[in-house]
């Protein structure tokens, strides 16, 4: 049995990748949609698109990017520099040999404080695979902040977000690699942003809670919950994308597929977070593009914000990805989610108007 929040799984992105390495990320995918069928674990959400879409016009930012947002940027003393790429990280963890993937921005010269963006793959899939299926390394080089792409643990891999006793540390994974990076790095540590899919989103809004100190803002695609221990002292600017046509978690609430396990509907989520965040609680409501409507709770505590993107007939897959996995569902090309949730975490930083 493998827990609920299983895909999000794609290859790299189309252009310098082997057929072969495609091949076996579309076959991941399978697996993946296999893994997400039981388990133990809150509740996830998903996102994508209508088949119908496909041939809708682009609308957004996947069809023109926007050029770079001058970001503020403090002063880093003493530099440190460090080489511009990926760079695999191994560490001790908890007891564990733990991975993650490092990538650095080709602006990144060690004299100025940049963001940092934790990104986590899905059940059944890897950091390698979430890195290209995601685009957050391309957007960093774009816009000049750094990633980390960490690995879950397990047979196939998925996060302990829960956390059930006597499984992975994975909170402390995370703050032991934060600590690592912001040691070596110059890393701004009031713009600490946290995304992923299935259960790397799950784990995502599990770092939204237990890591409060260090995490700034999360967006997340297919998995939305509240944990009932959440601290309430800090807002927390959530944002989430979810498609209605989820073949694993149903959009309005119910069972993860063939698990037995209650899902809470995605709006019913978004709108805890909004009561914790002290929002006004009647979300104000947009038609995005043809296929994606948005709910937008404001008002809130600190000038944080909690958004839904929600896509009609949407699969369990990440909007705008490089490639489509069609096992789970169908993918929306009109919104990119990496973008939408990069312009969100922007949003929320300090000494951005808003």
């Amino acid at each position: 049995m493998s827990r609920p929040f299983g895909g999000g799984v794609s290859s790299r992105t189309r252009a310098g990748l082997p057929r072969r390495a495609v091949w076996l990320a579309a076959l991941a995918a399978v697996s993946a949609l296999a893994f997400a069928a039981c388990g133990g674990g809150a509740p996830s959400k998903a996102a994508g698109t209508t088949t119908a879409d496909a041939t809708a016009p682009a609308a957004s930012s996947t069809a023109a990017p926007s050029s770079p947002v001058a970001l503020p940027s403090p002063p880093c003393a003493p530099a440190k520099p460090y080489a511009a790429g990926s760079t695999d990280v191994n560490i001790q963890s908890g007891g564990l040999d733990r991975h993650y993937i490092l990538h650095l921005p080709p602006s990144y010269d060690g004299t100025k404080e940049l963001p940092l963006v934790i990104n986590l793959h899905g059940a059944g899939s890897n950091a390698l695979q979430q890195a290209f299926y995601s685009g957050f390394q391309q957007k960093a080089d774009r816009e000049g902040f750094i990633t980390i792409t960490p690995d879950g643990t397990g047979t196939p891999r998925a996060w302990n977000f829960i956390p059930i006793p006597g499984g992975a540390d994975d909170v402390g994974f995370i703050r032991d690699a934060l600590d690592r990076t912001e040691a070596a790095l110059c890393i701004d540590p009031a713009r600490v942003y946290a995304t992923g899919i299935s259960s790397g989103a799950a784990m995502a809004v599990r770092l939204a809670c237990s890591l409060q100190d260090r995490i700034d803002a999360i967006g997340v695609v297919a998995a939305l919950w509240y944990p009932p221990d959440c601290p309430t002292a800090k807002p927390m600017p959530v944002l989430e994308f979810h498609g209605t046509k989820d073949p694993l978690v149903p959009f309005g609430g119910g069972t993860v597929a063939n698990s037995g396990i209650p899902a809470p509907s995605v709006e019913g989520a978004a709108a805890a977070w909004a009561k914790a965040d002290g929002c006004e609680l009647t979300p104000a409501k947009m038609q995005l593009t043809p296929h994606v409507r948005t709910l937008a709770y404001s008002e809130c505590r600190g000038y944080v914000a909690v958004e839904l993107f929600i896509v009609e007939g949407g699969g369990h897959t990440w909007p705008g990805a490089a490639a489509d996995v069609t096992a789970l569902g169908a993918t929306t090309h009109e919104v990119s989610a990496t973008d939408e949730i990069w312009q969100f975490f922007i949003a929320q930083m300090p000494g951005v108007s808003r």
